[in-house]
């Protein structure tokens, strides 16, 4: 409870910011978006375990809240939501996820300063899986990020970018279930270049420090550098590529002394975004390293795709699907490893507008996971329906 109230009051601070801010312009608009969810949840294997295991079935009750606002110069969002979570067979506990977050942006004739951050209070099987693929035992996840950043326009096509990250996560009852805290720092720091109309390209070096003391007082710093290209075919056709190198150097204690190694890891992305009038599809392939709540560091490598089709004004039908391939990071300095993991899950739905105020979805997800050194296969079949309903919009520009 005492995360959730700092958490709260977190939030008002970030509000109250905003308001100064808005208050400071003479121009101003504002607006706030509400909606209530309540969706019935089926998984067969929730916590994709290749051990004997039931079904489980959930009801969730999600009230949001968005807000944005913004002056000549000034742009500001974010939204307060939480998800009232019922679990019962399998998994039987009761679960309160919580999202926090506020993006601002503020700009001038040469400067962009941007913040992004907030706080999100949720379970490994959602965030922490969907970024890296790594399935973590089931737990609450707290975390804190942080992410100030700043664009200086050189001339009308140069631009030097610098960023900051901070991100803190902690589990309840981690260790319990061999989960750790973690932090970690990380900048950049580039320039991007306007080639043409179509084209852009850009160079960014990167630092991340990252800390795990639960761990055997785990350190690993990682610094590199990443090229990029984004082009646009037509107006409804963009592509970009981006890879770059990575030096992990990683440090923990080994009884009473301390074991050090290093190493490169190539990472990259690939991304291609087609529209239409009534359906977009989008290809992406990524490869990175994350930090995990295992305490180590993670090669993730992604595939994936997502399509939209509106069938008519009101129902839009989606399809989203990826395969990941997960290992840890090799490194004498861990006494933890995870051998190499495939990830694939697939999730067509159906969304239908019944009218301006209330929305229907349905969706079905298939979740497998393999380890093919350990003949371990793990798979699920979940369903989920949700009921949205979305009060009068409120607005107001002065």
């Amino acid at each position: 409870m005492m995360i959730a109230a700092r958490a709260v009051i977190g939030g008002c601070v970030l509000a109250m910011v905003a308001t100064a801010s808005y208050r400071s312009g003479e121009a101003a608009e504002w607006s706030a978006e509400p909606s209530l969810a309540i969706r019935g949840v089926y998984n067969s294997n929730l916590i994709l375990t290749s051990a004997p295991h039931t079904d489980t079935w959930g009801v969730w009750a999600s009230p949001g809240l968005k807000f944005a606002g913004a002056t000549e110069n000034l742009e500001i969002s974010g939204k307060a939501a939480a998800d009232f979570v019922r679990y019962y067979g399998g998994v039987d506990q009761p679960i309160t996820n919580m999202y926090f977050p506020l993006s601002m942006k503020y700009r001038t004739e040469r400067e962009t300063f941007g913040l992004d951050g907030g706080f999100t209070r949720d379970n490994t099987l959602m965030g922490e899986l969907r970024q890296t693929g790594v399935v973590l035992r089931f737990a609450q996840r707290n975390y804190w990020n942080v992410a100030p950043s700043w664009t200086h326009a050189l001339t009308e096509k140069l631009s030097l970018q610098a960023g900051y990250q901070y991100a803190n996560a902690t589990y309840e009852n981690g260790q319990n279930l061999g989960l750790v805290d973690y932090t970690t720092n990380s900048g950049s720091a580039g320039f991007s270049y306007r080639m043409t109309e179509r084209d852009q390209l850009q160079t960014t070096g990167v630092l991340t420090d990252f800390k795990a003391p639960q761990a055997s007082n785990l350190h690993s710093t990682i610094y590199g550098g990443d090229l990029s290209w984004s082009h646009d075919f037509t107006e409804s056709f963009m592509g970009s590529l981006s890879g770059g190198a990575r030096m992990v150097a990683s440090a923990s204690d080994s009884g009473p002394s301390r074991v050090e190694d290093s190493q490169v890891v190539w990472v990259g992305r690939a991304n291609l975004q087609k529209k239409w009038e009534d359906a977009t599809a989008t290809i992406e392939a990524s490869r990175d390293v994350y930090p995990s709540g295992f305490g180590i560091l993670v090669r993730t490598s992604r595939v994936g795709i997502g399509v939209t089709k509106d069938v008519t004004e009101r129902v839009t039908l989606l399809l989203d699907g990826a395969v990941y391939f997960v290992e840890s990071v090799a490194s004498t300095a861990t006494t933890t490893t995870l051998p190499l993991n495939r990830y694939i899950t697939v999730t067509p739905a159906v969304r239908w507008k019944m009218t301006d105020r209330w929305t229907l979805d349905v969706n079905y997800t298939y979740a497998q996971r393999d380890v093919d050194s350990l003949n371990e296969t793990a798979f699920s079949n979940a369903a989920t329906v949700m009921l949205t309903y979305f009060p009068p919009k409120w607005s107001v520009g002065r």
